[in-house]
């Protein structure tokens, strides 16, 4: 009778670690993908701080009536450079002081690529950065 009943609760448990396992990999998916919208979300914002960054950078070198134009030009070749997480960039170069030191500001922004992650419902999101150098005056001339 024991012998019975042993072998009628080890009967029942067949199956059930498919049945768990099929219960568990939407989840496990889920999971996944929202690593890797956060890895790209982190991603996006790295390369907005590094285009924003390299743009002030060869702003600050190049003379007034360029310095706009080649900030620019700078910031767009380091986002298209770095990568496909960002999209829709925008970029803007201006003229700031800072005490009494002449500066150059950029801030960048891009829509986060959310390709392949429309499963999960994302809101867009925009990540934004700015960099602020002080205008080299012995190069900028």
């Amino acid at each position: 009778m024991i012998g019975n009943h042993l072998r009628q609760r080890h009967r029942d448990n067949r199956g059930s670690a498919t049945v768990e396992l099929v219960l568990v990999t939407p989840i496990l998916m889920v999971l996944a993908l929202f690593v890797v919208a956060a890895g790209r979300s982190g991603e996006a914002l790295r390369q907005v701080q590094h285009a924003a960054d390299n743009g002030a950078r060869a702003a600050s070198q190049a003379a007034a009536i360029r310095r706009a134009s080649v900030g620019h030009a700078a910031a767009l070749a380091d986002l298209r450079a770095s990568g496909r997480s960002c999209i829709d960039q925008s970029i803007q170069v201006t003229s700031v002081t800072v005490g009494q030191l002449d500066a150059v500001k950029v801030s960048v922004s891009c829509q986060v690529d959310h390709v392949g992650l429309r499963l999960l419902g994302l809101s867009e999101r925009r990540v934004e950065a700015e960099s602020i150098e002080s205008i080299d005056v012995y190069r900028a001339s």
